[in-house]
């Protein structure tokens, strides 16, 4: 995945944050389908959640999920996951909070991660490996854009991960990195879509 070069990595949270006006870019084009997909459909600054066609997205679907997220106590619950998110996790996903299926520590960093996402709103690009409880970690990079009730209160958010290991063995191809995470705010993201792969 293609990141800005020119600015240094920083704590996996918090992440970088995008200049104004800029959209991300990426090597694979499924980042770019999904996210185009969700400029398309931007209502204000985010997109509802009814308005994602999973058609649209086809190619991607093995690797997205969505989390609901709960204002009341600032949680989120798994309501779809693709079957290389399954097998990556090594569980079912659908119904589960991050910290069913995460180490508290990094249940901790996942939820502070995606109430950014839901609440700024902005847009996460980033490598940063998943931690599956009593499983080896595997590195990934990630793409999750927030959508939206009608309304346009946080619905929740969708994301899109291909993570780099061997299925069979778990070993991480390629040799894991520290995380890299980037920010791009909506409030700030350009008119019209980002650039096709």
């Amino acid at each position: 995945m293609e990141q800005y070069s020119d600015l240094p990595s920083v704590a996996e949270r918090d992440g970088l944050v995008a200049p104004p006006g800029t959209w991300p870019i990426f090597s694979d084009p499924r980042f770019s389908l999904l996210l185009r997909h969700w400029a398309e459909k931007r209502q204000g600054l985010t997109a509802p959640r009814d308005a994602i066609d999973p058609a649209a997205i086809k190619s991607c679907l093995p690797h997205v999920y969505m989390f609901r997220y709960r204002a009341e106590d600032g949680g989120f619950i798994c309501t779809l996951a693709g079957e290389k998110v399954h097998e990556a996790w090594g569980q079912p996903m659908i119904g589960r909070q991050p910290q069913d299926f995460m180490p508290p520590d990094s249940a901790a960093t996942a939820l502070a991660i995606y109430r950014r996402i839901v609440t700024e709103p902005a847009v996460h690009v980033g490598h940063r490996p998943i931690i599956p409880q009593g499983r080896a970690e595997k590195p990934a990079d990630r793409l999750v854009v927030p959508l939206s009730w009608p309304d346009g209160r946080p619905w929740g958010m969708l994301g899109l991960s291909l993570y780099h290991y061997n299925p069979v063995t778990e070993a991480q191809h390629p040799p894991h990195v520290g995380p890299n995470v980037t920010y791009f705010p909506c409030a700030a993201l350009p008119p019209g879509l980002p650039p096709a792969a």
